[in-house]
This record gives C-alpha cells, sequence and structure tokens, in this order.
C-alpha cells in the first residue's frame, strides 16, 4: 500500500510535539535492549570545518526505523541542517520527512531531562552546573 510521505517542518513539529509524550519516549527509547542490529553512525568531513553525518535508529517492537541525515555548518544558524527520515520497517517504505534540527535540538534537551532527573538526589530541588567543554568539531 503507497501512502503520502509526510514532510514536516520545523513550525509543523512545534506545533505537533508535546513535551511529556516526546520525554516517554525517549526514555522508553534509552531503556529499550540493544537492537539486534547494532547502529553505525557514518561522519564525512567535508570543507571548512563542516561535516555530513548519517544516523540509524531502530528499537526492537517499534515498526519503523529512522535514518538521520545532517550536515553541520559551524559558520551558520541553525548550525546544523537535514532531515529524518521515517521509514515503514517492514516495506521499507518512506513515511515521513522531519526537520532534523528540531528534532535534535529535542532530543539533546530531553535527554538533558532525563539525566538530571536519573543522576538526581531523591528531593534535591536544586542543581549546578560547574563547567563546560568546548563542542567536538565533526
Amino acid at each position: 500500500m503507497n501512502r503520502v510521505t509526510l514532510l514536516l517542518t520545523r513550525s509543523d513539529l512545534e506545533r505537533l510535539l508535546d513535551p511529556a509524550d516526546c520525554l516517554a519516549a525517549l526514555r522508553h527509547g534509552f531503556t529499550a535492549p540493544p537492537a539486534r542490529t547494532e547502529p553505525r553512525r557514518v561522519v564525512t568531513g567535508l570543507p571548512e570545518g563542516s561535516a555530513t553525518v548519517l544516523v540509524p535508529g531502530l528499537i526492537e517492537g517499534v515498526p519503523a526505523y529512522t535514518v538521520k541525515v545532517n550536515a553541520k555548518f559551524p559558520g551558520a544558524r541553525p548550525a546544523l541542517r537535514g532531515v529524518v527520515c521515517l521509514h515503514d520497517l517492514r516495506t521499507g517504505e518512506l513515511l515521513a520527512l522531519l526537520d532534523s534540527a528540531t528534532v535534535t535540538a529535542w532530543r539533546t534537551g530531553l535527554a538533558a531531562a532525563l539525566a538530571t532527573d536519573a543522576l538526581a538526589r531523591p528531593g534535591a530541588r536544586a542543581v549546578a552546573v560547574v563547567g563546560a567543554a568546548p563542542r567536538p568539531n565533526w
């Protein structure tokens, strides 16, 4: 059965995504057993410190898989450009294309929230950020 591929822009994603639902999905992904197929990130350098990255995603029990295709341009704003391709796991059909900068920003922020929650002492009411390292140039 051929379906229409959804195109979800930044505006679409910001309107449709619910932080609590995304947090629950991310928690599920982080705690899911490892996939039988080990994902392999592929990084290819481009001139002037830019790079492209392919990142596959697969979770046991989810009938779809993703491939995130990013290009990073450190001098541009936003620096990250690309798409997340959502495919049907059984047929390979392309189900949706999502703005990868938005998906990545949400995932990064929510992953930090999950890590903070997991590492916090019970009853903690404050957090301190002591330092930060510069981002690697991939």
